[in-house]
C-alpha cells in the first residue's frame, strides 16, 4: 500500500468489486474525456479472479481516503512495447473530491513507487487536449509536455487530440534529491 497523510493507494480486494464495477460503469462519473464503453460485471469479476487486476504489463489500484472509502482509481500499463515506459491513468469516483489535489497526490505516490520498483526510464500521462484539470495534474507532478497526438483517441463518437506529458527517471531522481535536501534543511532549523 502507498500512502500519505490524506490518501492511500491499494490493490482492489474482493469486497470492493461490486462498488468498483458499478462506479467504473457510471458514465456520469467518468466525465466527458474518457471513453464511454461499459464493461461487463462478469468479465471484470473473471479478470479479478485471474489476476487481481495486477499483471506485469497492467495494474489497476484504488485511491481510498484515510477511512478506506473508495474515492478513485489509478492505473499504469506498458503502452508501447518497445518503450521503456509506463503510462499512468486515473479517475476520481467522488465528483465532490475533484479539484482538491487528490489525483496529484496519487500520481506523485505512484510515480515514486514505479521509479523505485521498476527498471523503467519514463512515465507518461496522456489527456484530451480539452482536459485542463488532467493537464494541471501532469504539470503539478513535474511531467513535461512532449507534444500532441492528433486524432489519437475515440471518445463519445469522435476522434480527439491528446497531449503527451512525460517524466524521465533522471528528472525524478533530481527532484527527489532536491526534496531530500529541502527536508534536511528544514530539520536543521
Amino acid at each position: 500500500m502507498l500512502s500519505n497523510e490524506n490518501i492511500k493507494i491499494r490493490h482492489v480486494e474482493e469486497k470492493d468489486l461490486d462498488d468498483f464495477i458499478r462506479l467504473g460503469n457510471d458514465l456520469s462519473i467518468r466525465g466527458e474525456y474518457l471513453p464511454c464503453s461499459l464493461t461487463s460485471p462478469q468479465q471484470k469479476k473473471q479478470q479479478f479472479k485471474e489476476d487481481g487486476f495486477s499483471t506485469e504489463h497492467h495494474e489497476t489500484l484504488l485511491i481510498v481516503d484515510t477511512d478506506d472509502n473508495m474515492i478513485g482509481t489509478i492505473w499504469h500499463f506498458k503502452s508501447v512495447p518497445y518503450f521503456n515506459a509506463r503510462e499512468i491513468g486515473y479517475t476520481l469516483f467522488n465528483i465532490e473530491q475533484r479539484g482538491k489535489n487528490i489525483v496529484s497526490q496519487a500520481v506523485h505516490l505512484l510515480t515514486n513507487y514505479l521509479f523505485s520498483s521498476l527498471h523503467i526510464n519514463r512515465l507518461e500521462i496522456r489527456m484530451d487536449t480539452k482536459n485542463l484539470a488532467s493537464e494541471k495534474v501532469a504539470i503539478k507532478c513535474g511531467f513535461i509536455k512532449e507534444g500532441t497526438s492528433r486524432g489519437a483517441n475515440y471518445v463519445r463518437g469522435k476522434h480527439v487530440d491528446m497531449h503527451l506529458y512525460a517524466k524521465l527517471r533522471g528528472e525524478w531522481a533530481a527532484e527527489s534529491e532536491c526534496n531530500s535536501l529541502a527536508d534536511s534543511h528544514k530539520q536543521n532549523r
